[in-house]
């Protein structure tokens, strides 16, 4: 129970955060350009930034084997969800289809997932997140890529390999597997910067959901399904799962938050990108991130 009052009131606050960012946009004062710019300054500065100095403490064995199995049960959880996903849009159209699983598959584990651990379990459950932000990276832009292109874009893959998120990712780990520490002078200016993550994402995430018609959201009822299959199905399944594995309490919730996450704005940014349906994705997101205010503490009330 504490632990799913405490998700609510993170997710409280991240909703104010996004307010803010619906308020700007509505007020003019950020516009689609200027968004897709903060956009990229949280994806390849704050979030980066953020990631590797969750790492910078002290080696571990606990945190290691933690980290092993965030790992593990990262690649456990996207087979199962990859299952439920083909399950869901089976008959549908194809240009429909890619769309919808897409949604289904990736979370919004980077702008939302990474600031609630942040907030729940401090730089350790930001390690712990790293695993699935990173199997996230990966499939994203290699099986999202063939769903949605329906060809293997190699240039596409060799991208992820040199994206900030996943360089981050592997010079913290090896920062912490031989104990860098880097200096103090540089160590606060990038907790400062790593701290603008949380809010900046979250009104980043604002002003898409502004962008969006939510009155026609509420007339679609395929789209409610395919929330609850998204925010409740997917990681009350996991839970199941999970509950096979001994241990590691801390790392299987985190596990769960991040596939609690609503459907990942990504999916608006690939529709747009290879031709397919972007309004249809974008009502996915708006609806999935509003609904997960209730949804996320939910599942974490599960978890407990």
């Amino acid at each position: 129970m504490e632990l799913a009052a405490m998700t609510l009131y993170k997710t409280v606050v991240m909703a104010v955060l996004a307010l803010v960012g619906v308020f700007c946009y509505h007020q003019k004062m950020i516009d689609e350009e200027l968004n897709k710019k903060l956009s990229d300054l949280v994806l390849m500065v704050f979030t980066p930034i953020l990631l590797f100095t969750s790492f910078q403490t002290e080696y571990d064995r606990s945190l290691l084997k933690g980290l092993f199995v965030a790992t593990v049960l990262s690649l456990v959880s996207f087979a199962v969800i990859w299952g439920i996903s083909r399950l869901v849009i089976r008959g549908q159209d194809p240009d429909t289809a890619c769309v919808e699983h897409i949604a289904l598959m990736y979370s919004n584990c980077g702008f939302i997932g990474i600031p609630m651990a942040q907030g729940l379990f401090g730089p350790e459950g930001v390690m712990y997140m790293t695993a699935y932000v990173a199997a996230a990276n990966f499939l994203l832009w290699s099986h999202g890529v063939i769903v949605m292109s329906g060809k293997v874009d190699r240039r596409s893959v060799k991208k992820v390999f040199t994206s900030p998120t996943i360089l981050a990712i592997v010079a913290g780990v090896l920062c912490f597997l031989f104990q860098i520490q880097i200096p103090e002078m540089a160590e606060e200016p990038l907790e400062m910067i790593a701290g603008m993550n949380t809010p900046m994402a979250m009104i980043v995430a604002g002003v898409n959901i502004a962008q969006t018609d939510l009155l026609q959201c509420l007339k679609r009822w395929r789209l409610y399904w395919l929330c609850a299959v998204r925010l409740l199905v997917m990681p009350g399944v996991l839970v199941g799962i999970f509950l096979l594995f001994p241990g590691q309490g801390m790392v299987k919730t985190i596990m769960v938050l991040a596939s609690a996450c609503p459907a990942g704005v990504t999916g608006s940014l690939f529709a747009v990108r290879y031709g397919k349906d972007a309004g249809y994705a974008s009502e996915l997101f708006a609806l999935s991130t509003v609904l997960s205010v209730v949804t996320v503490p939910l599942m974490m009330l599960l978890c407990g």
